[in-house]
């Protein structure tokens, strides 16, 4: 008899679930074909905050849903990334739409990378999606040359993915002899923002003719590159400069009596 019972229960059981299943289908699948209801046409909805999407598809006699969630670099947060069905297409009145919302770009943590070395902070800074910005060379008397002796933004802080950090790096103590940088080729509107990261200044300008290069170029400079120079000592410079126009000649005014 107990048998019989249970047998009855679990038959009752899956009536009861196959009703709710057809019920779905009949809802879901089979409704919409069976009942005469007009179609729509899904508006394209991305780039819209989840708020006008909403509005929209409601305008359109369509339902929302909100699905997923997540970062983009160049779409602002609570816009719609992407959606399905896509727009443009024809579907029922009442046809559920879903949404992909974006988060927004993902932010990343500054590291710390005062008192490492030049090429372990450009490590850090990679693996945490960021990069070097502008070197400035300082003078120190307790970290050694090459040490990174501060950076902005801090450590901490929160930044788009490449946004750059800028490093103040150790020169040295300040007594110690300081590394020339390489001036040729660059303009001389670069020149005096360079050396003023290396602690050290223009000295002489020169000019000089050359039909290859570019006005204010520089062409040559002393001392040279490489060498090791007191603490804001002067470096002199050769800068290209245009060729003066021909004069003119002294028959060229000249008339016949």
């Amino acid at each position: 008899m107990k048998n019989i019972l249970r047998h009855l229960g679990l038959l009752a059981a899956g009536a009861f679930i196959a009703g709710i299943i057809a019920l779905i289908l009949l809802d879901a699948v089979i409704m919409p074909y069976l009942v005469d209801t007009s179609s729509v046409q899904i508006p394209n909805l991305q780039g819209l905050s989840a708020s006008e999407a909403s509005a929209r598809l409601e305008e359109a006699r369509l339902k929302v849903t909100i699905g997923d969630s997540l970062h983009h670099e160049t779409v602002p947060a609570d816009a719609v990334v992407a959606q399905d069905p896509s727009g443009g297409q024809l579907v029922k009145e009442g046809r559920r739409i879903v949404l992909t919302v974006s988060k927004g770009p993902r932010y990343y943590e500054v590291p710390d990378v005062r008192r490492v070395s030049l090429r372990e902070a450009r490590l850090q800074l990679e693996e945490n999606q960021l990069k070097i910005g502008q070197i400035l060379y300082r003078s120190s008397d307790t970290l050694p040359e090459g040490a990174v002796v501060g950076q902005s933004p801090p450590p901490g802080a929160q930044l788009a993915r490449d946004s750059a950090v800028d490093l103040q790096v150790s020169n040295g103590p300040p007594a110690a002899l300081k590394r020339v940088p390489a001036l040729i080729g660059l303009s001389i509107r670069a020149v005096e923002d360079t050396l003023r990261k290396y602690e050290l200044r223009i000295g002489h300008i020169a000019k000089r003719i050359d039909k290859q290069k570019r006005v204010g170029t520089v062409l040559a400079q002393d001392p040279t590159s490489e060498q090791r120079i007191p603490r804001h000592s002067r470096i002199d410079l050769v800068v290209s400069a245009a060729a003066p126009p021909p004069k003119p000649d002294a028959f060229d005014n000249w008339e016949e009596p």
